[in-house]
């Protein structure tokens, strides 16, 4: 596989990576035209969670990895050059990139259905090899226990050979496909690992409960019995990690052995005008919360960063729209000031 770096200075090390994957979606509705080549995947979400609170010249603070193929469009390259990252390109010449078919069942985008069109590519920290990459103070995995296990065994074991002391701060988002109570073990036992551990409510449930036909019903007082479970199991080497719970709208738990229950709340409500599809949110979360957490050492801050992020994530299908700050403007999101809009959720936060 070739790899390139993209705005990279020798020396940058940057605060934030994700593990996780770029997909190009294929979206078809019930009642109109498919879109094609719609960007997205746990890596790219989370990538922009974090740029959005690194605007210039900060940006090549946010380490972005793309793992693609042969067929990679050069507009969606063109966009991330755009965003000035950290940027290291993984080209795999004899594959396609990562493909998905993202099908929506109703017109209220009420139930969907995804699935793989084409062998994932993963990036992986072996092939963070020797690049400034390899130096971030934060990485972010969407991996099912075993492979978080070794992604971040060999993480650590590269950042030794290159005298790199310092050790990072994990978050880990469990894969959806492995949240069931068959692995709940395993995923308590790979929480030692991890300095936030961070399913969605559902996710949490199915770990707990295991998968079923009925929906999950949503209970504040159940979320936190279920999460406290991985807190006693242990979160982090010395057990002071936090559990991270994303629930959509319903906002966020955010729990430790350090301090009780704190829900925070998303920015949109349900049924809010201006949420397109919710694809990407909980990875864009948690891209600004790591950065956030690192920055201020404040979970709350930090989750409603998170929150801010998620908002942009949904206004659209795929990835906001940046414009560059000018001598008069700061850069914008969708038009909007992202402190401006994390300034209305702190005030409404305060209210609650």
């Amino acid at each position: 596989m070739n790899q390139h770096a993209i705005n990279v200075p020798l020396d940058n090390h940057p605060v934030f990576v994700s593990l996780g994957m770029t997909i190009l979606d294929e979206i078809r509705f019930s009642h109109q035209s498919t879109v094609y080549d719609v960007p997205g995947g746990s890596g790219l979400f989370a990538v922009l969670g974090a740029r959005l609170f690194k605007p210039n010249p900060q940006t090549t603070d946010v380490g972005c990895i793309v793992a693609a193929g042969c067929d990679l469009p050069k507009p969606l390259l063109s966009l991330l050059q755009s965003w000035q990252l950290t940027l290291l390109a993984l080209h795999d010449a004899d594959k396609p990139c990562t493909r998905g078919l993202l099908e929506y069942l109703d017109d209220g985008f009420g139930g969907r259905t995804f699935s793989y069109v084409t062998t994932p590519l993963r990036p992986s920290t072996i092939q963070l090899g020797d690049s400034g990459l390899l130096y971030a103070k934060s990485f972010h995995f969407l991996a099912v226990p075993e492979d978080l296990e070794s992604q971040v065994s060999t993480l650590l074991r590269l950042r030794k050979e290159q005298s790199i002391t310092e050790r990072p701060l994990i978050v880990w988002e469990p894969a959806p496909l492995g949240c069931d109570s068959v692995n709940l073990t395993k995923h308590l036992e790979a929480c030692a690992l991890v300095d936030v551990f961070s399913p969605n409510h559902i996710e949490l449930d199915h770990l707990v409960n295991g998968k079923s036909e009925a929906e999950v019903e949503f209970s504040l007082s159940t979320i936190e019995a279920q999460a406290k479970r991985f807190i006693e199991a242990g979160i982090g080497l010395s057990q002071e990690g936090l559990a991270v719970i994303r629930s959509g709208y319903n906002g966020a738990l955010i729990l430790s052995n350090n301090s009780n229950a704190e829900w925070l709340p998303a920015y949109y409500s349900k049924g809010a005008d201006k949420v397109v599809d919710a694809t990407g949110a909980g990875n864009a979360f948690l891209g600004a919360f790591a950065v956030a957490l690192q920055e201020t050492d404040d979970p709350k801050e930090a989750g409603l960063r998170g929150a801010v992020a998620a908002s942009y994530a949904i206004e659209q299908f795929g990835l906001p729209a940046l414009t560059a700050s000018t001598s008069i403007s700061g850069e914008l999101w969708n038009g909007s000031d992202v402190l401006l809009r994390l300034q209305d959720l702190k005030a409404r936060a305060t209210k609650a």
